[in-house]
Formats: structure tokens, sequence, C-alpha cells
């Protein structure tokens, strides 16, 4: 690890370092406002009693406005300065882009026709997802990989045209399957590899097969409440799996092909990682959540990545390298506190220096916020924009599911109602976060 000094974890433990960091992430909860640049009505992430201007994806990338900034006194409390930036400083009511028809999502990246999706990377007709990536034609799934034709799945990878599939890799067809590779046309199985026509892990023919699955009636709320309960409770509940795949020298669960990884969960291709979650093709990252595609470096941070490099106590950074204290700032450099900046370079809390004045402030920035206790702390969870109960911090630490997860009318759109009718699915009656919550404890929650 490359962080050693200064950059050790400055809180009591591994977990609460991981729950303030995830405490800047919002996985699940939209929300209406108007747009404080043109005042025209917006969907964002951002609760409107929230003071901070938000603009549409339109007006935040567009060249009509000029970032404000404050003066920085290093006599005063640096996180108390950066509170007041976010008052003034346009942030974008929905992270992506290039997107298609794909208007509320959010952290996304060439989506098209796509609704309610979180986390994801090239993905077409998606709907109430997270974590997906390089799929199309899902409804309700989490972390899913070069995948189509998902329903209700969790952890699969190159699979097609199943449902109900938890830790499955290359499994179509089917439907109840866990911790299964290579498997076709198979029903509530486990630990199968390489075979097909199974039911309950026995062999059938494929007449017989055919003859039991047209007696499965997907569109029958008892039968298919009891199929979800047994497979929950006799398969997967009572099954346990290695969740450490081709990596060396590492420790944590679901981890892939990762190397001197110490307490990782949910990662993928990282070298030399310690206390991170859900973060990927990466090296030297600590202390951190979903830091992806080439980052290195890092320490501290939140949904910061693709193309980064040494960036500290971060969150949505972007392509961007030598930044603390940033948030929502993209294709930046050698900046310090800034807010909702893209393409700047030598800047603290927003305003321009020159390459000697930056050179010369920041380390007495640094030695000013030691002395307060306030380096390397990450920014305090009440300076998170969003609502603790809307964040995923919530959701992997708080035994309770938030309160306003049920008791309100579901809303169901035409394009999802489709999807139900065309693959005989019953339509939900649990409101999404309460469905997220339930797939991502398939994997594991944390405790302080």
């Amino acid at each position: 690890m490359i962080y050693k000094g200064d950059m050790t974890n400055p809180y009591k433990n591994s977990k609460e370092q991981l729950r303030q960091v995830m405490a800047w992430y919002p996985n699940k909860r939209l929300y209406k406002r108007k747009s404080a640049f043109s005042g025209k009505p917006i969907v964002t992430i951002y609760p409107e009693e929230v003071q901070l201007p938000v603009y549409s994806h339109d007006e935040w990338y567009s060249d009509s406005w000029d970032p404000p900034y404050l003066e920085l006194y290093l006599e005063r409390s640096f996180f108390e300065q950066f509170a007041e930036l976010q008052k003034i400083a346009p942030v974008v009511a929905l992270l992506s882009n290039k997107q298609e028809n794909a208007e509320y999502c959010q952290d996304v990246e060439s989506l098209k026709n796509s609704y309610m999706v979180w986390d994801a990377i090239v993905g077409e007709d998606l709907m109430y997802c997270s974590r997906m990536y390089n799929s199309r034609n899902c409804v309700d799934c989490y972390w899913i990989f070069d995948s189509e034709l998902l329903y209700d799945c969790t952890y699969c990878f190159n699979c097609y045209n199943s449902r109900h599939c938890f830790n499955c890799k290359q499994v179509s067809d089917s439907a109840f399957l866990y911790d299964c590779r290579n498997v076709q046309n198979s029903f509530m199985c486990y630990g199968l590899r390489n075979v097909k026509y199974h039911i309950y892990n026995r062999p059938y023919p494929k007449e017989e097969y055919e003859a039991f699955m047209a007696k499965v009636n997907y569109m029958e709320e008892a039968q298919m409440a009891n199929l979800k309960s047994y497979f929950l409770e006799e398969i997967v509940a009572k099954h346990s799996v290695n969740t450490l795949e081709q990596c060396e020298d590492s420790t944590g669960r679901w981890l892939k092909e990762c190397k001197n990884v110490k307490e990782g969960f949910e990662s993928l291709q990282v070298r030399d990682g310690e206390n991170i979650f859900q973060c990927a093709k990466g090296s030297d990252i600590e202390g951190s959540f979903m830091c992806n595609d080439k980052v290195e470096q890092c320490f501290q941070c939140v949904a910061t990545g693709i193309g980064s490099m040494n960036v500290k106590n971060c969150a949505f950074v972007w392509h961007s390298n030598n930044l603390e204290y940033c948030y929502l700032c993209l294709n930046c450099q050698d900046c310090f506190g800034c807010i909702g900046i893209r393409n700047k370079r030598y800047h603290i809390l927003n305003k321009p220096y020159s390459k000697e004045e930056y050179e010369m402030l920041v380390p007495k920035l640094v030695q000013a916020m030691k002395v307060r206790g306030e380096y390397p702390l990450f920014f305090p969870q009440s300076m998170s924009p969003f609502c603790y109960e809307d964040t995923i911090a919530y959701d992997m630490f708080e035994k309770t599911p938030a309160v306003y997860m049920e008791g309100r009318p579901i809303h169901y759109t035409s394009q999802e109602l489709n999807f139900y009718e065309k693959h005989s699915i019953l339509k939900p009656t649990k409101s999404y976060p309460a469905r997220l919550r339930e797939r991502m404890e398939l994997m594991g929650r944390f405790e302080v």
C-alpha cells in the first residue's frame, strides 16, 4: 500500500471508515424540484430541502455559466468553508453521460431506453437495476455483467434469459440457480457445472424437464412465494460457497481476480487494496467505495475513477489527477476543495491560482487542517447533500429498512408492464428500495 503516515485510517475501525464514505452515495430515490438555472421542473437525487443549486443535465454541461468560488482563509475551518461553497456551486441533477431516453438514471454512462438505473456502463432496456455492465433487457437486477434478459438476478456474469439466480456464470434459460456455471435449462439447483435439464440438482430427460416446467406458474402468487422461500432458506442459506475467485493474498468476500487486497468486498481486478467495497480495475485503493476503471492511488473516495490517479477524500470525481476534498469534478488536475468544476487546474474552493500559488497554499492548508483535527478525515456525514436513508450506507449498515420503503402506491411504467406481461412475471408488490435491499443482503451486510 502507498498510503502510510497521514493517510492511514483516521476512524475507530475500518467499517466506520467505509460508512462515512458510503453516506455520500445515493442509490435508490429520486426527487422533484425546480432547476436553479431555468426554474423548470427537474428530477434529481437532491431533496428540495437541501440548500444547493441544482441544474438539469444539459444546463450543467453547458458553457452558459461560470462556477462560483470562495476565497480561502487558512485560519477558518476548511469544512465550514466547503459547506459555504456547497450552497452556491451548481451540481447536476443526475450524473450521466451519453444517454438516450435514460433521463431517470444516476451515475451511468452509455445507457439507452432505461429507467431507474444506478451505477451502470453500457446498457439498453434496463429497469430498476444497480451495478450493471454491458447488459440489456434486465429488470430488478444487481451486480450483472455481460448479460441479457434477466429478472431478479444478483451477481451474475454472461447469463441469458434467466430469473431468480444468484452467483451464476454462463447460465441460460433457467430459474432459481445458485453458484452454477455453464448450466442451461435448469430449475432450483446449486453448485452445478456444465450440465442442462436439471431439477433440484437431479438430471432429467428433456421431455420430462419441459413437462415439469410447464406446471410452474410464475403468475401464481402463492406458488412463487413458496419457491422464493425454498430457494433462499433451503439452497442459498444452507450451501456455502467460496467467494474469492482467482485471488492471491486477499481477504474479504465476493472478490474476483484480486491481488494483495485486505478486507475487500464485491470487488474485482484490484491490486493492492485495503478496506474497499465495490471497486474494480485499479490499484493502491484504500478506504474507498466504488472506485472503478483505471484508478490508482485512491484514499477515502466514493464513485471516483475512470482514469483517475492520486485522489484523496473525493466524491464523484472522474478523469482527474491530484485532487483532494473535491466533489463532482470532471477532467481536473491539482485541485483542492472544489465543487462542480470541469477541465480545471490549480483551483482551491473553485478559485483559480497560478501553479506557484497553488503549490504554496496547499501544504499550508493541509497543515492548518491537521491542527484542527480535520485532515485526513472524510467530509463529515452532516455535510452530505443526501438523506442518509437514501444512501447505500444505510442499506449496508442499518438493520431497519428505511421508513419510506413501504406504504406508498407503486408506480409501474408502460415499459415495465410490457416486460412483465411478455415474460409472465407478477408485478412486484414491494417498492424498488425494498427490493434492492433484499438483493444486496444476499451478498452480505456490514456492521460497525
